[in-house]
């Protein structure tokens, strides 16, 4: 069955001054933990992303105590959260009202009042009014008319529920008021800030290296996704990246309440035709454009980038950093959206081919294929020096064979890096490039609570390429007791790996062997 339900234009309680729209709006985004753009595509957790909204808004107030509405805040607004700054004398209470306008919320408040029943004969097409009551609803719709009681939707032909008013307490748009003690009449310029949830943000890259493979540019996009019905029309926008604490959001639910139809016993009503139920309606899709989408249209040539200009301004904001676009943007409901706010040409790298080793690992002696590792210095003498947000940068180089076209060699990511700070990219495994580990000695030695492990290891590297590598071997130390007695070369410590390097000539092949106790 289709309800169908129609109302007359009303307002709820009025409230002393009500304030529909701000004049203006800032938008602060934050994020808990790092995000790629394909993973805000796919949503999940409603309760996730978080944003901090300032409102400006001017209202005329009446001196003495006013009832303030402020009408359209976000649907997803944190409600303990919000503030309001500029009004004069003493704010006495908040409420949000969050029973918003919906077929389920209308029926609800509408119990026990007059309604109008209009039906349409499915056969002549006859469209006839009765008035009754409302009993009951919206898990069931009952009304009683003057031949009866009749539970709605259990008949044939389309029905529907006509309104003439609009019950007190519903809202047609997300609305929180205030009541305050004004001192004086006046025109007063009001900040609204509160925080909501279902905005998020990414950063992604994209890593075009040189056709050589000795540099690459690295451009990032921020990707915007508004998750929440709310648009933010013409906004200051910034983004804060770090790893954010908070504690879950507690939202009220203003989820739309459904409509039902509870019939008699299908066992008395056999004979009725029910009309089919409706599948409800699919919510918008979010507008998207995909890094892949935005970089291959807007970026194709290596001039067409130089000509997109960075968008953001970075600063600091206490232990986090903040990234200011240059000019206001429309954060629209549903909606994603991406702005570049980093390129950077000619970055300096050291391409590694490594074997990780974990801690207790034992090497059977079978080939296996090295990683392949882009290894960075966030430093401005090697072409970067800017804090990096953690997020996925995808790997491209042009190929002659592909007609100079870029392909696509791998995808990483990366945590937020701070300037100065060393950070790598793993672009996959090299078959060219293989090691072959085996245990020289192991034996035990000690009693008791002194008892330990010797292990003595040997590994070969083979290069197969035409041009020397550099290799490195990173043994994990994560084992009581670990210590290095014996290496065939010295090493050092890397992220906390104990780490031999060695170069591999064109073609040939190297030795690193070494010897650990632990307990």
């Amino acid at each position: 069955m289709v309800l169908l339900l129609c109302a007359a234009a009303a307002s709820p309680a009025a409230a002393d001054v009500v304030s529909t729209a701000p004049d203006a709006v800032a938008v602060v985004v934050y994020r808990d933990r790092p995000e790629s753009a394909a993973t805000l595509r796919r949503g999940g957790d409603q309760s996730a992303g978080l944003a901090m909204i300032a409102e400006t808004r001017t209202v005329d107030l009446p001196a003495g105590r006013t009832r303030i509405e402020f009408q359209g805040v976000a649907d997803s607004i944190i409600p303990a959260s919000a503030k309001l700054e500029g009004l004069p004398g003493r704010q006495v209470e908040r409420d949000f009202d969050y029973d918003l306008l919906d077929p389920g919320s209308l029926i609800q408040k509408s119990v026990g009042q007059s309604v109008t029943i209009r039906r349409t004969d499915p056969k002549t097409g006859k469209l006839t009014e009765d008035i009754g009551t409302l009993r009951s609803g919206p898990d069931g719709v009952v009304v009683q008319t003057s031949t009866g009681v009749e539970a709605l939707g259990c008949g044939t032909g389309p029905q529907a529920l006509v309104f003439d008013h609009l019950p007190p307490g519903l809202a047609d748009r997300p609305t929180l008021s205030v009541i305050a003690d004004a001192p004086a009449a006046g025109r007063y310029k009001l900040t609204l800030s509160y925080l909501t949830v279902r905005i998020d943000w990414s950063a992604d890259y994209v890593a075009r290296l040189s056709a050589d493979g000795s540099t690459l540019d690295l451009t990032g996009w921020l990707t915007l996704f508004n998750r929440s019905g709310a648009s933010f029309a013409d906004a200051p926008t910034s983004v804060v990246a770090g790893a954010l604490a908070r504690v879950p959001a507690d939202l009220p639910d203003i989820a739309p309440k459904e409509v039902e139809t509870e019939c008699w016993p299908m066992g008395t009503t056999s004979d009725i035709d029910r009309a089919p139920e409706m599948p409800p309606a699919a919510p918008p899709p979010a507008a998207f454009a995909s890094v892949d989408e935005v970089v291959v249209t807007a970026q194709r040539r290596t001039q067409s980038i130089q000509k997109v200009p960075v968008r953001t301004v970075q600063t600091n904001l206490g232990d986090y950093k903040l990234y200011s676009l240059v000019e206001p943007t429309t954060v629209a409901a549903r909606q994603t959206k991406q702005i570049r706010f980093l390129h950077l040409s000619g970055v300096k790298f050291e391409k590694l081919y490594v074997a990780n080793v974990g801690a207790g690992e034992t090497p059977d002696g079978t080939p296996q294929a090295a990683s392949a590792v882009l290894s960075f210095e966030n430093k401005a003498a090697n072409g970067l020096g800017q804090p990096l947000p953690a997020g996925m940068v995808s790997i491209r180089q042009p190929q002659a064979l592909a007609g100079g076209h870029e392909v696509f060699v791998g995808e990483h990511g990366i945590r937020d890096v701070p300037t100065g700070e060393p950070f790598e990219l793993k672009t996959g495994t090299a078959s060219d490039v293989q090691f072959q580990g085996r245990v020289v000695s192991d034996e035990a030695f000690g009693k008791g609570a002194r008892r330990r492990e010797r292990t003595a290891l040997e590994y070969t590297i083979t290069n197969a390429k035409p041009v020397a590598v550099t290799f490195e071997v990173r043994q994990s130390p994560d084992r009581e007791g670990f210590h290095v007695v014996a290496e065939s070369s010295a090493h050092a410590l890397k992220n906390g790996d104990d780490v031999w390097r060695v170069s591999v000539p064109a073609n040939a092949s190297a030795v690193v062997g070494y010897t650990y106790e632990a307990n």
